[in-house]
């Protein structure tokens, strides 16, 4: 399906501003330019942003099979909270995995972070497993939406 306007597929040129958004809002493991050159080359893994004034204010990594996609990452500019950026970039994903090969949508998260969560439960992602101590000290909880 195509994209909004204002999100496009990753580029080289996007590196720095995405690299810079995930060590500032990334809390364990941020992006290095290795990583992100894998979700620009790899037929397997993706990555959109989301483009503001030309800037990118946000972005989403993700995996893909022949069945099923997981996100690994999505971030925004604190600055772009509360204005509804985290869903429009989120559904405009969604929208282009519904292709008609991928049936399912699946992700992770911590468990105290409740601003995703709340995100990711308000457009249908449910629930469905724990990780004990995925993370130092928490839980991670894991998500699926069905496409």
């Amino acid at each position: 399906m195509p994209l909004p306007s204002d999100v496009r597929y990753l580029t080289r040129a996007d590196f720095p501003s995405v690299l810079a958004l995930s060590k500032e809002r990334i809390q364990d493991g941020f992006l290095n330019a290795k990583e992100l050159e894998n979700y620009l080359l790899s037929p397997l893994l993706g990555a959109l942003v989301l483009v503001k004034k030309s800037e990118v204010i946000g972005y989403v990594l993700y995996r893909k099979d022949a069945e099923e996609a997981e996100i690994d990452e999505i971030a925004l500019r604190t600055s772009e909270e509360g204005k509804g950026m985290g869903t429009y970039l989120l559904l405009a994903l969604l929208d282009s995995l519904r292709d008609g090969k991928r049936k399912t949508c699946f992700l992770e998260v911590r468990e105290g972070n409740t601003k995703a969560r709340r995100l990711y439960e308000k457009n249908g992602f449910v629930p469905y497993r724990r990780r004990k101590d995925y993370y130092p000290g928490e839980d991670g909880i894991c998500y699926r939406k069905e496409l």
